[in-house]
């Protein structure tokens, strides 16, 4: 271990703490020597090199980063030799002052699961160890509620990257938003490229038939990892929980009598990779889907959560982003990473704006069960 790559691991360590923290030096050396195995004496001597150049301070004895070496330490932020806890932690500091307006409509006066993420103590470098929160710390137990951006912050100060809001509101017993989470089979995930170009295809073919049988406005955004979610907002309720779900149902049957008639076409691109049919609306068992999409509709349900728009996946530290139905299949994940959404911020929000649907004719197709029964 070079004393540079010491050097970094401490600077990074500092970076991610709260503004203005202080640490103690037992802390550094714990969680440093962990990392990399570097002796007490090498990583006061790292201490030491970061005061010397202004960008970390000790204030009696103890120690934090100094705003030069908060902006020297993004430069890690991708240094897949770095801890991987910290790394993410670091672009949720970079990113979330910036994009908080952004994400925070989709948290505001509803419950919101959070997760935190801390070093996974077998292999801090490569994982992570997630901390998945539904409530707070308190008796009696409630939920987390994020109504401001400092409350964001504060969140993001705790270690939470990742903002998970309940698709309801307390008391309601139906969704706010049509929800469909296009999820893939693992063959089709583990084919890589070739997979995520096949999920990318069946994505604007749910959106056609949503916009062209349908006559509904949905919204297209990456999940943060390897797939996408498609969100409709409707004037006023289309029944309680069951009513949603039933539709997803209707919405897949639509979806894979369109993809039957070009099955060769499916066959010959994507090979062995994909099965006969290709969709399923089954949530159940995974292992008969391996070579299916599944259009998931398993958040529409009491205490159902998803992962907000332009929250950041806690896995590989994406955003969650809008895409529009025409740039799908040039979307790259790279488009994803915080700096990227962070430049095009203005024109993301724009694309995740919904306007409200008409959803007289999803309600025809299901029957007249809906809003009389939802009213009754």
């Amino acid at each position: 271990m070079t004393d540079k790559r010491i050097v970094d691991r401490v600077l990074l360590l500092l970076a991610i703490k709260p503004p203005r923290k202080l640490v103690t030096l037992d802390h550094i050396v714990e969680k440093v020597s962990r990392d990399c195995g570097a002796t007490p004496e090498e990583i006061l001597k790292a201490l030491n090199n970061l005061i010397a150049g202004g960008y970390a301070e000790k204030i009696r004895d103890k120690y934090r980063v100094t705003e030069k070496g908060r902006k020297d330490a993004w430069s890690l932020a991708y240094d897949e030799e770095m801890n991987k806890s910290y790394r993410l932690v670091l672009l949720a500091r970079y990113y979330y002052p910036k994009a908080a307006e952004a994400i925070l409509p989709f948290l505001k006066d509803r419950p919101v699961s959070v997760v935190k993420i801390f070093s996974d103590k077998r292999d801090p470098i490569n994982k992570v160890a997630p901390v998945f929160s539904r409530y707070a710390k308190m008796k009696p137990k409630r939920y987390h509620f994020i109504n401001t951006v400092e409350e964001i912050l504060k969140y993001v100060d705790m270690h939470a990257i990742d903002f998970i809001p309940y698709v309801h509101k307390i008391g309601n017993d139906y969704p706010d938003w049509l929800i469909i989470d296009l999820d893939a089979g693992d063959d089709i995930k583990n084919a890589g490229k070739l997979g995520f170009n096949l999920i990318k295809e069946v994505t604007i073919e749910t959106v056609r038939v949503m916009e062209e049988e349908l006559y509904l406005k949905p919204y297209i955004k990456f999940s943060g990892s390897r797939g996408f979610q498609i969100w409709v907002k409707f004037d006023k309720p289309l029944g309680r929980f069951d009513r949603y779900r039933k539709a997803v149902v209707l919405i897949r049957d639509l979806v894979e009598e369109r993809l039957s008639q070009r099955y060769d076409h499916f066959s010959e691109k994507y090979g062995s990779i994909v099965d006969k049919p290709i969709t399923t609306a089954t949530v159940a068992k995974k292992e008969q889907r391996r070579k299916q999409i599944l259009l998931d509709w398993s958040s529409l349900k009491l205490e159902g959560d998803v992962r907000a728009p332009f929250s950041m996946h806690y896995k590989t530290g994406l955003i969650s982003v809008p895409v529009k139905k025409e740039k799908i299949l040039d979307f790259d994940p790279t488009y994803a990473r915080p700096d990227s959404v962070i430049q095009n911020l203005g024109k993301l929000i724009k694309a995740f704006e919904m306007e409200s649907s008409d959803a007289s004719e999803l309600d025809k197709r299901l029957g007249k069960e809906g809003l009389l029964a939802f009213i009754g």
